[in-house]
């Protein structure tokens, strides 16, 4: 149904409740006020009343039967109109012709002709109360007797007559003009405030869309601190339900965001408005724990009047990027300590060999001392120890080719884990897998790098479980498991947890660092070596927070798909 065949509805539906009101109170004040016309139904003019508030009542239900059918609104309309205007007629003749008190009535019928049908309908409706204006005058002049059985009225003179059906006539034809006029302007406005109407709720439509679609989490709150909208992307970076936060102070919610916007108000003091927008980057924790690096801009919330009634709150979560730019910072400086590092162990070989030659011609000498021969041998032990951490430090620096083939990743993790369970024995160490894989889904890995990657995590894990007397427990966790990593690739995650102490934080930026180590007796290149293997399969190490147990994580993340560009690959 279009919107004019509604709005036609709409006002066929207020003429029906219209007119029953009016024949209501007129016709039943006319009648309670002359009771004869309960007792004499003998009267003509009684039949007639009565016959108008039955009939009325008895068309309205008609018109409201075929009204639910929805035929032919604008021919109903017009069937309504005249019904009117008969009905009107044998009132006016029933009680008095010219001198009725319901001629007002035609008046009525021309209004309602034109709010419903428009100037057309109202002309129509003004000639035809013109015409029984005319009819009724022969009546009034007692030319033709009142067919209804009116009470005879006095004779009146021709020319008053005629003067009266002139006025009333043209009043109508005036009535049916400028009910017609307004009825037009009133139906420009109400389709110009409907269309605005359905234009706002497009625009509020458009911005709930628009706020929904946000990646950037979207905090609104007034001048009081109250939240007053959260949108999705805020749930989901902050970890709040937004019926939970909505009318909540800031500050209970987001303390520290509290806080800044209190620094920037010290910032804004003395001027006439709040800053256009303030910017800060914050660690924040989520209900579940989680840490989240934000990064979030504060703008003031204006008024129409552009007067300042809150505060706009717009952030993302920038905790991969900040990964990221670690990595990075980290991959560069590994590259410039290794080049250096590689430069220098070269050169260091050399005086190496000239001193453990040295010292073995010294110790075949046979007047050499007991205690000599064992500061020799120390001597000799210590430069061999050296030689060997150089030149397993010249293997991390010159790694072999890589050699890739189709393994299942449960398997190789399986594998591994029995190996190492056997080493350490049972009871020592717990050690739990949680394998939330394809069994049968394969990785495209270098078997014998992610095996020592595996182990060397293990055996760290493991050396803080012995040494440290007060963990929670001797337990170790490997997760396996596929997932989208950072830029939306098919990944493998391989988690280690332990439950010992963990790592310092003033120390996670530098343990991927070589020669770096907190173990004493360590060497610094077990996490060297694993994040360059990690590095060469194209994937990512880093250390997290612990989830299950209490010590260090680390989550390794795996590409299915392998894309090394500057290491020699080969495919089996």
């Amino acid at each position: 149904m279009s919107r004019n065949q509604v709005s036609l509805r709409e006002r066929l539906e207020g003429l029906m409740l219209f007119r029953v009101v009016l024949v209501t109170i007129f016709l039943g004040s006319t009648v309670a006020l002359d009771l004869s016309a309960l007792s004499s139904f003998s009267d003509k003019r009684n039949l007639v009343l009565l016959g108008l508030i039955v009939g009325t009542y008895g068309l309205t239900i008609i018109y409201a039967l075929l009204l639910r059918r929805g035929r032919n609104l604008q021919t109903l309309a017009f069937v309504q109109i005249s019904g009117d205007i008969i009905v009107t007629t044998l009132l006016v003749m029933a009680t008095g012709g010219l001198e009725s008190i319901f001629i007002f009535m035609f008046h009525l019928n021309i209004i309602n002709a034109a709010v419903v049908t428009g100037r057309r309908g109202a002309l129509y409706v003004a000639t035809a109360t013109s015409l029984v204006f005319i009819g009724l005058a022969p009546i009034a002049l007692g030319a033709l007797p009142n067919p209804l059985g009116a009470p005879p009225q006095a004779l009146r003179a021709l020319k008053n007559v005629v003067f009266e059906v002139a006025v009333n006539s043209t009043a109508s034809f005036l009535i049916s003009v400028l009910a017609g006029y307004l009825a037009e302007r009133l139906g420009e406005a109400t389709v110009a405030i409907e269309q605005q109407l359905v234009d706002l709720e497009e625009l509020r439509t458009l911005n709930r869309n628009i706020l929904a679609s946000l990646s950037s989490g979207l905090l609104t709150i007034s001048s009081t601190g109250q939240i007053i909208f959260f949108n999705q992307a805020a749930e989901l970076i902050t970890g709040w339900p937004g019926h939970e936060v909505l009318g909540k102070d800031v500050g209970m919610i987001f303390p520290e965001i509290a806080r800044i916007i209190g620094e920037a108000d010290v910032v804004a003091r003395g001027q006439s408005t709040i800053p256009n927008d303030s910017r800060f980057e914050h660690l924040y924790f989520r209900p579940d724990a989680r840490s989240v690096f934000l990064g979030f801009s504060v703008s003031a919330l204006r008024d129409s009047q552009g007067q300042d009634t809150g505060r706009i709150i717009i952030f993302q979560d920038l905790s991969e990027i900040r990964k990221l730019e670690q990595q990075v910072k980290r991959a560069e400086r590994l590259a410039a300590v290794g080049e250096l590092s590689a430069a220098i162990a070269h050169e260091i070989r050399n005086p190496l060999a000239s001193i453990s030659g040295s010292v073995e011609m010294l110790k075949s000498m046979s007047e050499v001392s007991e205690d000599d021969d064992t500061l020799m041998r120390i001597v000799i032990r210590e430069v061999e120890r050296l030689d060997k951490l150089i030149t397993d430090f010249l293997a991390y620096c010159s790694p072999r080719p890589l050699t890739l083939s189709e393994v299942s990743m449960s398997m190789v993790v399986n594998d591994v884990l029995r190996l190492f369970k056997n080493r350490r024995g049972e009871s020592a160490i717990e050690l739990e897998f949680v394998d939330e894989s394809d069994q049968l889904a394969v990785g495209l890995i270098d078997q014998e790098a992610f095996q020592q990657v595996l182990w060397n995590l293990l055996n760290n894990s493991a050396d803080a479980l012995l040494d440290d007397e007060a963990t929670h427990g001797r337990r170790i966790r490997v997760e396996l498991r596929q997932h989208r990593d950072a830029m939306a690739r098919s990944a493998w995650m391989i988690a280690v947890e332990d439950d010992g102490p963990g790592i310092d934080p003033q120390h996670a930026d530098r343990i991927f660092e070589p020669f770096f180590t907190t173990k004493q007796g360590g060497t610094g290149l077990g996490l060297a070596t694993i994040y360059r293997l990690v590095e060469e399969h194209g994937g990512s190490i880093l250390l997290e927070p612990p989830r299950s147990l209490h010590g260090a994580r680390f989550e390794i993340s795996l590409p299915s798909g392998i894309n090394v560009e500057s290491t020699a690959v080969t495919r089996v």
